[in-house]
């Protein structure tokens, strides 16, 4: 029981910092949309926003925003990693997290290998790292990487699922192939979603 305490207040402190955030970009008449861009005067499908992405060296993570995907529903979406033992060369891809036009999370998915060119990890992996994820930085994205860190935190149980059912998906495409083939398979991107709709999972909460 004190551990279920200790967890949903862990969420609710999420919840708080993610709403504050998004609350704060109203009041000044923008959204997390516009800030994910960082300034870009135009938002190019493929290039990351900001150019050299948001690293936490202490940390060990990253994070930039892009449009890839061709869905009208959908302005763009974070892509999460943590860095692997060899530097930020060798880096693991978590999650990513779509936004709609109104700056509003709408879904976590998982991708394919070749989606990022990460280095393939186990489930048990990933997961390890969401639980300890957090990045920090200084400038216009400082809300922005408060807000990821506090969404990862918030959807903690729901990711879970998410990367379970990653891996059971590729296990399927890998039981009729080789895993190199189906990681360079570029028929097969998103492997799963989950939502991600954060009003929602405060009223799960019961706030």
């Amino acid at each position: 029981m004190r551990t279920q305490e200790v967890n949903r207040d862990q969420f609710l402190v999420a919840a708080q910092t993610a709403a504050a955030v998004q609350l704060a970009y109203a009041h000044r008449g923008t959204s997390l949309a516009h800030a994910a861009l960082a300034g870009a005067q135009r938002f190019v499908e493929f290039q990351h926003c900001p150019r050299n992405d948001v690293s936490d060296a202490r940390a060990g993570t990253k994070f930039y925003y892009h449009a890839h995907r061709h869905d009208a529903a959908e302005h763009g979406h974070f892509h999460l990693f943590s860095y692997g033992s060899g530097g930020r060369g060798d880096f693991v891809h978590l999650a990513a997290l779509s936004l709609n036009h109104q700056g509003q999370a709408t879904q976590w998915f998982t991708t394919n290998q070749w989606v990022t060119g990460e280095r393939w990890e186990s489930a048990e992996h990933v997961l390890a790292a969401l639980a300890a994820f957090e990045v920090h930085t200084r400038g216009r994205l400082a809300p922005v990487a408060e807000w990821l860190t506090a969404m990862v935190r918030l959807f903690q149980p729901q990711l879970e699922v998410l990367v379970h059912e990653r891996d059971r998906v590729m296990a399927h495409h890998i039981g009729h192939e080789r895993a190199e083939t189906v990681w360079a398979n570029r028929n097969i991107d998103v492997l799963s979603t989950t939502p991600a709709d954060l009003h929602q999972r405060i009223q799960q909460l019961g706030v």
